[in-house]
């Protein structure tokens, strides 16, 4: 028996829907199906075999996928076949299923959070939210709990929904039902009211889109007028049962939110309210010069309806004044028709238009047109037609046979024509009719009757808007002041034909204008072509060219280059089309803007924008307070912006030449490849001009700023440059100069201090040497950020670099001069001692700042920090400790950076136990990094009461350190931390977290980088004690067997809930047998990757769930090999649905480089930044992971710096050339260095190398590569190498070493080996356990040589485990 009625529900409404729903319907003898109790249908074969759809829309059917999956398919089915929906609003409001709100706006917030990354999931997100917007159209009851229906049958109910569904009222039935609520209307007030209004807003929505304005909700209008014949009948069929909720309500609103921006406030009240008309007739004048507009804007109305096909009408009633109209408008038809007749033949949508005249019919007329009508019928050549029709299809005879039937009645003192009396033929019949204010209430019933009504007194809509919005009020507009401006008030809204946006703003601009000649001038400018406009756009994308003349000619010309910029920027903000928050929009502005004035001041000028920009129309708000761009106004601008920028964006595109200058106010090229600029650019606007990360970019024309008078902000980071260009100081108004990374810059060019106004100068990552004097003179100076970074370059000039290196880095007085500095930051080399001499008093100086808000210096001296007052609140970011700068380091790159910025940050280098400079300033530090300490045991060393406030830890090289935190060093009374990020890296002791009570809390972000020695990572007391974990990272920690340790088989019986979990990454942990080791664990999983885990051959399915995940990455040979445990999984073993989920790992792509970088991702939401623009930690996961190899120094713009400074520097130990003898050729005599030969696996021996070179050799496949020492340019050290692979053996490479390494590595590698025998073994035996051990260590420039050899493997260790786990 095939089924009958589909109930959709979620699973946890079951009481509900089996006492309310299933019971009742099943004791009626009705079929009832409802999800997994067919063994014959599958779900969506039922829901294909049911005639009647009860969807139970509870609070948590939006959170099911399945249950949106049914509704997509059920909407489907009743689209396609005359199928009925019955929606059940249990506990939810209509409107929040409606517009996806409350609780379901938070059901698909986690939806589009899960499938972000996933373009065809996130489509489907987009279906499900259609099917809500379209069930919840569809009458339906409301529940508030199981009783909700009020005693209500609700078997009969639905059988009577099923019963009209399939069948279409006649029009005869509508007429008497309406008869019937005219008759009782006392009785039924309500509803007579109800449909009265219905009525009259539907003519109203039929008249806005025949307007040729373009709303971007012009689709909800022509949804609500297709629901229109549905909601009518409804009103008609109550049949006496209860009245349900009104689904036009919703969608009413919906649609004349899109009017209310520019609509005035009177006119949209008389809509709402049903209001039959939006003039009050006997006390509006109309001006003559109005009345061809009024007609014309009917007339193309009615033309419109009858031709579009988008309208099914079958009686349109066209309502006039007076009969001296009423003649106008049949002219009108009369001639449109034949317009319409001549360009395409009105044979396509009739089969001929018939006119009867029924002015003169006094009495009987319904017979005598009757008869009319007859005797036309009888006319037409039935058997010529059906000749004509034969080769036509279904549905083309059937509008072929149509006729257009127009019927001219007698005017308003006369008896009118009773249409339900006449029997007319198939197609649409037009009445023409006049009326009077004395016939209004009679009116309403026929009005009601007909399926449209075109009103000539509604067009006059365009001049009321223009007569609103010109003056202050209607009674004492400025229109009514002139007789000359009222005349060309009349023309202009003529020529601007029914635009009621043009409308708005042509009145807004002339509000309150009284000069006659300014009024001609528009009214020319709105026929006028602009030349620096394409017209052919706007005709292809369907915009009036009056819309654009009047956008173009008159606003656009008027607003000033700030409302120009703020607009332009506006094109590529979300939804700004359908609203946004102004505070966003504001923030959007200040976020790209900001590069002129402070954030929170930007702020408020941009508010006072945003208001000029609503006062003018250019941007609409609705009445939530959202504001929104009308369609049209955004593809005007968007044009603007191709042709008279005042802003390019244009980065990362390769660019070598820059276009036009002259408009522009705001010019990023960054991260392009311009090498040269034009010599004298005239940029009269220009504010802000970011160039920086173009590498080639040498030298600055001397005349390249002279036409910039307002330039305020000026990046040059990461450039080429040497100096600046003497026409720098005529940036009088320079505000911000950044130089940040321009390596090749070695002193402060002495025009910086002529710039008086200049608040920020960054140099950081230059070549300065020592700070001038002269830098006083910028007494506005608030920022400052310098680089002493020089010291071994500075050491290799010889006798200068000598002077300079005698000279104080910081004279003294200066920065206590610099009254004003809020920020000062002083990047030094470690190694540099002059700052050890100076430091002292600099740093008594920034104590004395009195406006200083955050310093970040070197300190090498842990008791120079006694010098901070304890009451001294400055936001420290300080590197404490000697130590010698490491190229090589166990911490990637970019997390070091981001750490940098980390606000009341330390980073203490080769500590020896606490000294009593660090413990009394510890308390006021969020982010600690505990660098190589010697001595530490765990973190309650340092007192856990002094780390109350922190939130970042990272821990590197701490070689003691055997747990995190020992809760037996800890007081008596239990100490829980603020700590929410945790990197741990190289310990080669540690053995667990923490013993005993877990003082982490707040913990959301946990990676342990090679433990060695790590066994326990969670006991079940430290498990439950971090239930706000998010993510958890483990790599090469051999040791490590699950993630939790417990002995009790007690425990596997409990649940425990980690609610935020989304991450896990196991790598390389050869041990691991299992994940929660057997415990129950509620969790969120989205992102799971596994590499080299050959000991974890099952997955359990409260480890693997996936009603949350979005992938799991993994091997595929450890994929087919996992075992799926038969009481867990079925006997079918691995789920077919789980393979969607499932992303092979490729060595080349996803394993070349630790996933650190996703740690730094994790930082950044520490200090408020996201790097390199990825919006969240899971997106660069997910770009990591699926998309590209990781990011390393070397593709970053301090890599690319990196990079050409050390190609750039000279070689300062090379040997000296000899002289040749005349006739000699020229030879280079250098002792012959030392040679070894060795084969290997490894390209890492612990060593820094540069590539500098390669070529192909005869008989051999691959190519021959060259490398010099890093350290060649600043140590001198000569040391080479080359390296080979074999032909028959691709993994395998022959490595010829020439010289002996001079530079500072070998001293480092002997001191982490603390024996040079075993070092010197490294290089002899690379396959030895002591290479192990090195086989880490790597330099970020070794990355960068490498990866121009993409057939290379970067990191042996990895690759060596992967080939041992065969599965």
């Amino acid at each position: 028996m095939a089924s009958s009625v589909f109930v959709s529900f979620h699973h946890e409404d079951i009481n509900f829907i089996t006492g309310c729903v299933l019971d009742p319907l099943r004791n009626r003898g009705i079929h009832v199906f409802v999800k997994g109790e067919s063994k014959t249908f599958d779900l969506f074969q039922a829901i294909e075999r049911s005639r009647l759809f009860i969807v139970v829309l509870s609070k948590n059917y939006a959170s099911s996928i399945c249950c949106l999956r049914e509704l997509v398919a059920i909407i489907n089915g009743v689209e396609s076949s005359p199928r009925s929906v019955l929606p059940i609003f249990y506990g939810v409001h209509q409107s929040e299923v409606l517009f996806q709100n409350g609780c379901y706006g938070k059901a698909f917030s986690k939806h589009e959070e899960r499938f972000r990354e996933h373009k065809k999931r996130m489509e489907e997100v987009q279906t499900w939210r259609e099917a809500l917007t379209r069930v919840a159209v569809f009458r339906g009851l409301h529940m508030k709990n199981a009783t909700g229906h009020g005693g209500f049958d609700f078997v009969q109910y639905a059988i009577n929904i099923v019963g009209p569904e399939f069948s279409t009222p006649q029009d005869e039935a509508i007429y008497e039902k309406f008869e019937d609520i005219v008759q009782s209307k006392d009785g039924d007030e309500v509803s007579y009211k109800e449909l009265r209004g219905l009525v009259r807003l539907r003519d109203f929505i039929s008249l806005m889109l025949t307007y040729p304005v373009k709303l971007e909700e012009d689709g909800v209008l022509r949804s609500w007028i297709s629901a229109f014949p549905e909601w009518k009948a409804e009103l008609f069929s109550t049949g006496g049962y209860p009245v349900i909720y009104k689904p036009w309500s919703l969608l009413t609103e919906k649609a004349l939110r899109c009017m209310k921006g520019f609509m005035p406030v009177e006119i949209m009240a008389e809509i709402e309210s049903g209001e039959r008309s939006i003039f009050n007739r006997d006390n509006d004048v109309i001006l003559e010069g109005l009345l061809p507009l009024i007609v014309d804007l009917a007339v193309n109305q009615l033309i419109q309806t009858l031709f579009s096909g988008d309208y099914c009408a079958r009686y349109i009633r066209l309502l006039t004044r007076n009969s001296a109209e009423k003649e106008s408008v049949v002219s009108k038809i009369v001639s449109a028709l034949e317009d319409k007749h001549n360009l395409f033949g009105i044979d396509k949508d009739f089969l001929m238009a018939v006119w009867i005249n029924a002015l003169t019919r006094e009495t009987d007329a319904e017979v005598q047109v009757q008869e009319e009508i007859n005797k036309i019928m009888g006319s037409i050549s039935i058997t010529e037609g059906d000749d004509m029709l034969t080769t036509l299809d279904t549905d083309e005879k059937k509008r072929r046979n149509r006729l257009l039937v127009i019927v001219v009645d007698a005017d308003s003192n006369r008896k009118k024509l009773d249409l339900q009396k006449v029997q007319f033929p198939t197609g649409i019949v037009v009445l023409i009719t006049t009326e009077s204010s004395t016939q209004a209430v009679m009116d309403d019933g026929i009005a009601s009757t007909m399926d449209l009504n075109i009103w000539t007194q509604d067009h006059l809509l365009p001049w009321k808007l223009f007569n609103t919005y010109v003056g202050s009020c209607i009674s004492c507009s400025t229109v009514g002041s002139s007789t000359t401006i009222q005349t060309i008030a009349v023309e202009i809204v003529k020529k601007i034909h029914g635009h009621l946006l043009a409308i708005v703003l042509v009145a807004k601009h002339l509000r309150n204008v009284k000069d006659d000649k300014y009024w001609e001038l528009v009214l020319d400018k709105l026929s006028s072509r602009n030349p620096f406009y394409d017209y052919q756009d706007c005709d292809r994308i369907g915009i009036s060219r009056v819309m654009v003349n009047a956008f173009v000619n008159i606003i656009w010309e008027d607003i000033d280059d700030e409302l120009k910029l703020c607009l332009q920027l506006s094109l590529p903000v979300r939804n700004i089309k359908n609203g946004v928050r102004d505070d966003i929009l504001v923030s959007y502005w200040a976020n790209i803007l900001r590069y002129t004035q402070e954030v929170g001041e930007y702020k408020r000028q941009l508010q006072y924008y945003l208001e000029e920009l609503l006062d003018c129309f250019v941007l609409l708000e609705f009445e939530s307070g959202d504001v929104y761009l009308p369609i049209e106004a955004y593809d005007i601008i968007k044009s603007l912006h191709i042709s008279q920028p005042s802003i390019i964006r244009h980065s990362a595109l390769g660019l070598t030449e820059i276009g036009q200058w002259h408009s522009l106010i705001q010019l990023e090229l960054i991260d392009n490849k311009i090498c040269e600029l034009p010599q004298s650019p005239d940029c009269p606007k220009l504010k802000v001009l970011l160039l920086q990360g173009n590498a080639d970019l040498l030298d600055i024309p001397d005349s390249f700023f002279d036409h910039m008078p307002l330039l305020q902000h000026l990046d040059l980071s990461y450039t080429s440059i040497r100096d600046l260009p003497p026409s720098l100081t005529k940036l009088i108004q320079l505000k911000k100069l950044y130089l940040k990374g321009c390596d090749l810059f070695m002193e402060i060019s002495p025009q910086i201090f002529q710039l008086k106004n200049l608040e920020e100068l960054d140099l950081d990552g230059t070549l300065i040497t020592h700070l001038p004097k002269d830098i006083q003179e910028l007494i506005n100076l608030q920022r400052l950020a310098l680089c002493f970074d020089a010291y071994h370059h500075v050491l290799s000039r010889g006798k200068k670099g000598m002077q300079i290196s005698n000279t104080l880095i910081i004279p003294p007085g200066v920065i206590s001069n610099l009254t004003r500095l809020n920020y000062l930051s002083l990047d030094v080399d470690p190694e540099d001692e002059q700052w050890t001499e100076n430091v002292n008093s600099v740093l008594l100086e920034i104590l004395g700042l009195e406006k200083l808000k955050t310093v970040s210096i070197y300190v090498p001296e842990t008791d120079l920090l006694e010098l901070i007052p304890g009451t001294k609140s400055l936001n420290f970011r300080l590197v404490v400790g000697h130590h010698i700068r490491r190229l090589i380091s166990r911490v990637p790159p970019e997390l070091e950076t981001k750490f940098k910025q980390c606000n009341y940050s330390m980073k203490f280098v080769n500590g020896v136990n606490v000294p009593n400079g660090v413990k009394m300033n510890l308390e006021r530090f969020k982010a600690l990094y505990l660098d190589r300490h010697m001595t530490i045991k765990s973190l309650s060393d340092f007192n856990l009461s002094n780390l109350g406030r922190l939130k970042v830890c990272i821990l590197a090289e701490c070689n003691e350190m055997e747990t995190i935190f020992d809760g037996g060093k800890s007081s008596d009374e239990p100490v829980s931390l603020m700590l929410e990020f945790l990197s741990v890296f190289y310990m080669k002791n540690l053995r667990n977290i923490c013993q005993e009570c877990c003082p982490f809390s707040s913990i959301k972000y946990i990676a342990l980088h090679t433990c060695p020695m790590l066994t326990t990572i969670f006991t079940i007391s430290t498990f439950i004690s971090i239930p706000l974990l998010e993510e958890i990272s483990v790599e090469d920690c051999p040791k490590v067997t699950t993630l939790i340790i417990h002995d009790s088989p007690e425990e596997r019986r409990s649940a425990f809930s980690l609610p935020k979990l989304r991450v896990i990454s196991l790598l390389y942990l050869p041990n691991l047998v299992n994940i929660f080791n057997g415990l129950r664990v509620e969790h969120a999983l989205e992102e799971m990757i596994f590499y080299c885990c050959p000991k974890l051959q099952s997955l359990s399915r409260s480890e693997l769930p996936w009603e949350y995940l979005k992938f799991i990455k993994g091997e595929s040979m450890w994929w087919e090999a996992l075992d799926w445990s038969v009481s867990e999984w079925g006997y079918a073993g691995r789920p077919k649905f789980l393979e969607q989920f499932f992303k092979p790992i490729t060595m080349e792509a996803d394993m070349k480089s630790p996933p650190a970088a996703h740690q730094e991702t994790q930082l950044n939401e520490y200090h408020g930044t996201m790097y390199q623009g990825v919006s969240s930690s899971t997106e660069l996961m997910t770009k990591l992971h699926l998309e590209t190899p990781l990011l390393s120094l070397s593709g970053s713009k301090e890599g690319e710096a990196q990079k050409r400074k050390a190609v750039i520097e000279p070689i300062i130990f090379s040997p000296p050339l000899l002289k040749r003898k005349p006739n000699e050729s020229f030879r280079r005599r250098t002792p012959q260095p030392s040679m070894k030969v060795i084969r290997t696996k490894n390209l890492d021996d612990g060593y820094s190398w540069r590539k500098y070179g390669q070529k192909e050799i005869l008989g051999a496949k691959y190519t021959r590569g060259y490398y010099r020492c890093t350290y060649r340019n600043t140590h001198g050290c000569q040391a080479t190498k080359q390296v080979q692979r074999f032909d028959e053996k691709p993994t395998t490479f022959e490595v010829n070493y020439r010289g002996t390494h001079t530079c500072t590595q070998k001293q480092d590698l002997i001191a982490e080996s603390g024996d040079e025998e075993v070092f010197e073994d490294f290089i002899a035996k690379p396959d030895s356990s002591s290479a192990t051990n090195k086989n880490d260590i790597f330099s970020w420039e070794e990355i960068t040589a490498e990866l121009e050899e993409p057939s290379q493997i970067l990191n042996r260790k990895r690759i060596k485990r992967c080939k041992q786990f065969q599965y």
